[in-house]
């Protein structure tokens, strides 16, 4: 595999870990913000926003991380 094409691989990898960290820590976020007395309901529904957004974002990067699988091979996922 090329240098440049293991580089992306990587960092698409780094990027899927990162979304997976934030989305999980959002749905914390919203649990605690939902239990709350002085929420309101633009705060949870922005929330709920960048949740969605990020998730469309996450799934885009395991669209790419398949793409790399598919291209690559099953050896060249070794750093998931």
């Amino acid at each position: 595999m090329s240098f440049v094409l293991e580089k992306q691989q990587q960092n698409v990898l780094k990027a899927l870990h990162a979304y997976q960290a934030e989305i999980a820590e959002i749905e914390g976020q919203l649990r605690l913000r939902a239990m709350a007395n002085d929420v309101s309901d633009r705060e949870l529904a922005l929330l709920r926003r960048l949740k969605a957004e990020k998730s469309e974002i996450l799934y885009r990067y395991e669209n790419l991380r398949h793409a790399f699988k598919a291209i690559l091979g099953e050896s060249s996922i070794a750093a998931e």
